[in-house]
């Protein structure tokens, strides 16, 4: 997605690439509107979008009711750390609270979220507990 202050979601694209030429293209956000920048990147807490970086996530994530989520939660790690800040619980879920995540990426249509866990599910079936996610802007 293209960083920049606007009052509506700025949405982009998660593609998941597996190495098997299945990719998959998933509508995705990060952070909330009129804090989609990166000034807004290091603020904890703040709503701005998940840092760039090299990341990993489980293929299995776990239930968490919390507000916004209220679903499956895949972890992303390492929590992201530079000079300016940490931020910490960034995960892949549904974009349940809408509009837009408090850093975590968001997958804005539900039905595209119960594809990427079963997608996620049958990589880790054929053995893959994690697998890299690379955040560029």
């Amino acid at each position: 997605m293209q960083l920049k202050k606007e009052s509506r979601l700025i949405s982009g694209n998660l593609a998941l690439d597996y190495g098997d030429k299945n990719i998959i293209n998933y509508l995705a956000t990060s952070g909330i509107p009129g804090r989609q920048t990166k000034d807004w990147i290091w603020k904890q807490g703040g709503g701005g979008p998940i840092p760039e970086g090299d990341y990993w996530i489980p293929t299995i994530g776990y239930f968490s009711a919390t507000p916004g989520i209220q679903g499956m939660f895949f972890h992303i790690q390492p929590d992201p750390i530079s000079p300016l800040g940490k931020r910490s619980e960034l995960g892949i879920h549904w974009d349940a609270r809408n509009p837009g995540t408090m850093g975590c990426i968001g997958i804005l249509r539900q039905p595209s979220f119960e594809r990427l866990c079963d997608r996620l599910e049958e990589i880790h079936d054929s053995g893959d507990d994690t697998i890299p996610l690379l955040v560029r802007y």
